[in-house]
C-alpha cells in the first residue's frame, strides 16, 4: 500500500510547489520592478540636483569664486539610510575642475558633457549625469550603484516578509482544504466497504461530487449487473435442478425394475428406457451448459461468416437424424454474409433444425433457406410439424417452456438457445406459420456484414 500513488499527496505537491514557484517567481518581479524605479526616481534626482547645482553655481561663482580655484565640499554622511549620497563635479568651459563633493573622485565623473551614463570608477559602477550651459559650465552628478542596489533589494525583502510568514499559513490552509475535498471520496470508500457481499443496491449517489459521479455510476452500474447475473443463476440453478430431478428419477425407476424382474423382454424394455432417459438427460445436460455459456458470453466480433455454409454443414450431421424418421430435410440454394461467431451460428442453426425434428411427424418435411430481404440476411427453418398458437410463440422462448399436451420430450431450452445467439448478433427472431399455413417458421434476420 505504501508504493501505491496517493492523491492526497499528489495534490498537496502540487499545489504547495506551484504557489512557491509563483511566490518565487513574484519575489523575483518585485525584485527588478522596485530596483527599476528606483533607477528612474533616483535618475530623475540625479537631473533634478545637476539643475539646482548649475543654476546656484553660475551665480555663486561669478560673485564670489575667482576663475580657477577649487574648493571640496563635503556632503556628509546623512542621517537617513535612504538619504542619498550624490557626488558632483563643476567644470568651466576650458574643462578646469572649478567644485567637487568629498565623495567625488578627482577624475572627470564621465566623458559625455549631457545625459546619463555609466561608468566604473576605481572598480565601482556609477551612474552619471551631465548638464552644461551656453556659458560653458558643466555640471556631473553621480552615485555608485551598490547603494541602489542595496535600496532595492531592501525594499523587495520587505515586500516578501508577508509571503514568507504567510506560505507556512497558506500550506496549513491548503493541507486542511484538499483533506476536506477528498472526504466524499473518503465516505464513499467506507460505503462501499461496509456493505454485505450479498447488498448489491444501488450506491446513494445524491451527496457525491461532481469528480466522484462517473465512478459512482460505473459501481452502480456494475452492481445492476451482478444482481442480474445473480438472479439469472439462481433462477437458471432452480430450474435446472426441477428439470434434471423427473429424467434421474425415471432413470432410477428403470433401473430398479431391470433389476427386480425375472422376465428378459420385460428387462430388456427397462434397459431401453434406462438408454432413452440416459440420453435425454445427457441432451438436457448438454443444453443446460450451452446456455449457461451464452448467459456469460459478450457480443462476438464481426468476423465474416457464410451463413449458408454453417447451415449446410449442419444439415450433413443431423440427416441420420431426419432419414431415421423419414423426414425430408433440404437446403435451398442461397448466400448469406455476416458478421459474428461461426461456432455460435452453428448452434443456432443445429437447435432450430433439431426442433423441427423433433416436432415434424414421420414423413413431413423440414425447409431450411438462407437468404436477403433487402436490407438483412434471412435465416428461415419451416417444417410441417403441428406448429405453435399465435398466443404461445413468444413464451417458448422463455426457459423450461414446452407447450402443453405435446407428445415429443424435450428440454424447453432450444429456442431460449437461440434468442440469446440471435441478441449477441444483433438479430431478429419472429415465429410464424410457413406460407402453406401448416407448421412452423422461425425466421431469424441478421445485419449484413460492415463493408
Amino acid at each position: 500500500m505504501a508504493n501505491l500513488p496517493s492523491m492526497r499527496r499528489r495534490l498537496l505537491t502540487l499545489l504547495l510547489g506551484a504557489t512557491m514557484l509563483v511566490w518565487l517567481a513574484t519575489a523575483i518581479f518585485a525584485f527588478f520592478d522596485a530596483h527599476h524605479e528606483i533607477d528612474e526616481l533616483f535618475d530623475a534626482q540625479l537631473a533634478q540636483s545637476a539643475r539646482v547645482m548649475l543654476a546656484q553655481s553660475s551665480h555663486a561663482l561669478k560673485h564670489e569664486r575667482h576663475e580657477g580655484e577649487e574648493v571640496e565640499i563635503d556632503a556628509g554622511k546623512g542621517e537617513h539610510k535612504y538619504e542619498q549620497r550624490i557626488a558632483f563635479q563643476i567644470f568651466d568651459k576650458d574643462g578646469k575642475l572649478l567644485l567637487r563633493s568629498a565623495s567625488a573622485p578627482a577624475t572627470r565623473l564621465s566623458s559625455r558633457t549631457s545625459g546619463y551614463s555609466d561608468e566604473y570608477i576605481d572598480g565601482e559602477q556609477w551612474r552619471i549625469f551631465s548638464l552644461s550651459n551656453d556659458r560653458g559650465l558643466l555640471i556631473q552628478t553621480g552615485e555608485r550603484h551598490d547603494m541602489r542596489n542595496e535600496l532595492a533589494a531592501d525594499v523587495a525583502l520587505r515586500l516578501a516578509y508577508p509571503l514568507i510568514f504567510a506560505l507556512p499559513v497558506l500550506a496549513l490552509l491548503i493541507w486542511f482544504g484538499v483533506g476536506r475535498s477528498l472526504s466524499p471520496l473518503r465516505r464513499f470508500t467506507r460505503e462501499v466497504m461496509r456493505r454485505a457481499p450479498d447488498d448489491l443496491a444501488r450506491i446513494d449517489d445524491t451527496q457525491i461530487p461532481l469528480e466522484i459521479q462517473p465512478l459512482a455510476d460505473a459501481l452502480n452500474t456494475l452492481l445492476e449487473r451482478l444482481a442480474y447475473t445473480l438472479e439469472n443463476e439462481r433462477r437458471f440453478t432452480a430450474d435446472a435442478s426441477h428439470e434434471l430431478r423427473t429424467p434421474l428419477a425415471a432413470l432410477k425407476i428403470q433401473a430398479q425394475v431391470a433389476m427386480q424382474t425375472e422376465e428378459e423382454e420385460q428387462r430388456r424394455h427397462a434397459l431401453r428406457q434406462v438408454i432413452e432417459g440416459s440420453n435425454r438427460a445427457a441432451h438436457l445436460v448438454d443444453q443446460l451448459l450451452t446456455l449457461a455459456r451464452l448467459d456469460h458470453a459478450a457480443a462476438p466480433p464481426e468476423t465474416p461468416a457464410e451463413l449458408h455454409a454453417v447451415a449446410a454443414e449442419c444439415l450433413t450431421q443431423m440427416a441420420a437424424m431426419a432419414a431415421g424418421k423419414n423426414i425430408e430435410l433440404s437446403l435451398a440454394e442461397g448466400c448469406g454474409h455476416i458478421g459474428g461467431d461461426p461456432a455460435m451460428l452453428s448452434v443456432l442453426v443445429r437447435n432450430l433444425v433439431d426442433n423441427a425434428l423433433r416436432y415434424t411427424p414421420p414423413g413431413g418435411a423440414v425447409r431450411v433457406a438462407v437468404g436477403d430481404d433487402g436490407s438483412r440476411t434471412v435465416l428461415e427453418v419451416c417444417d410441417s410439424g403441428p406448429g405453435i398458437p399465435a398466443d404461445e410463440r413468444a413464451k417458448v422462448l422463455e426457459r423450461f417452456h414446452r407447450i402443453a399436451g405435446s407428445e415429443e420430450n424435450g428440454s424447453g431450452l432450444g429456442l431460449s438457445i437461440v434468442q440469446r445467439i440471435a441478441d449477441l448478433h444483433h438479430a431478429e427472431l419472429t415465429l410464424g406459420a410457413p406460407k402453406n399455413g401448416q407448421g412452423l417458421c422461425v425466421r431469424v434476420a441478421f445485419p449484413r456484414l460492415a463493408a
